[in-house]
This record gives structure tokens, C-alpha cells and sequence, in this order.
């Protein structure tokens, strides 16, 4: 299972910046989806998303590559795995690593949402399963 999400993460690690498409931004975080990276696996959609931050975090970390899994029905999110860069636009060193599902974030505006209205995943969520 490793192998294969750090496979899918170097594949969408290819694409050129020109196909990338800025659904979000937050008061010091740019995020980027690209299309090109859009998959259904079963009922879940997924999708590589670079969030480009204004300054560099402390950790060294100028940028982050997500690969998120998308619930279309349920309307919900959550990252499988994530590499930091050194460089703006998931470019330079990797600084940190990981592949391991993070607990599933409802993005829908509903009441029991646990996302806040103003959030960056409701973007992505949309634009990923209008498709």
C-alpha cells in the first residue's frame, strides 16, 4: 500500500504548474488543485492539492502536495498522504513525509458540520465532484 501512494504521489508530482487550478486561498496559504490527478477509486474520488504558503513554515516547509480522498456523497475529505518541499509550488528538498488517513473532515454546510464555512476543502470538494 505504501509503494502505491508514494507511486501516485511521484505520477502527480510530474505535472507542470499550467495545468494547476488555484480553488482557495487563505490569509497565508495558496492551494492548487490539479485536475490531471483527479481518479475514482470505488465510491471515493482522489485528488493531489499543493498548498502553497506565503512564508516558510518552521519546520523549513515553503509548500505541501496532499493527496486527498473525496466522499462525493457524504461530502466529506480527508488526506492519505503528504510530502512538504522546501521550495514554493512542491518544489525542492522534501523536508517530512507521511501516508497514513487522517480522520474524515465534513465539509458540507450543513449543522454538525465540523468545517468551518470559510474553509479551503469546501473549494476542492466542489470542484472535484461536479466533474
Amino acid at each position: 500500500m505504501r509503494a502505491i501512494l508514494s507511486a501516485a504521489l511521484l505520477l502527480v508530482a510530474t505535472s507542470t504548474w499550467a495545468d494547476l487550478v488555484k480553488v482557495s486561498e487563505a490569509t497565508d496559504t495558496v492551494y492548487y488543485l490539479d485536475p490531471a490527478s483527479i481518479s475514482d477509486k470505488g465510491k471515493f474520488h482522489r485528488v493531489s492539492v499543493i498548498q502553497d504558503y506565503a512564508k516558510q513554515e518552521p519546520s523549513g516547509a515553503r509548500s505541501r502536495r496532499v493527496l486527498y480522498e473525496i466522499d462525493c456523497t457524504e461530502e466529506r475529505l480527508r488526506s492519505i498522504a503528504g510530502t512538504e518541499h522546501s521550495d514554493s509550488m512542491a518544489q525542492g528538498n522534501s523536508v517530512n513525509s507521511w501516508e497514513r488517513a487522517s480522520e474524515w473532515l465534513y465539509v458540507a454546510s450543513r449543522t454538525g458540520s465540523n468545517i468551518a464555512s470559510r474553509t479551503p476543502y469546501r473549494p476542492i470538494l466542489k470542484f472535484v465532484c461536479s466533474r
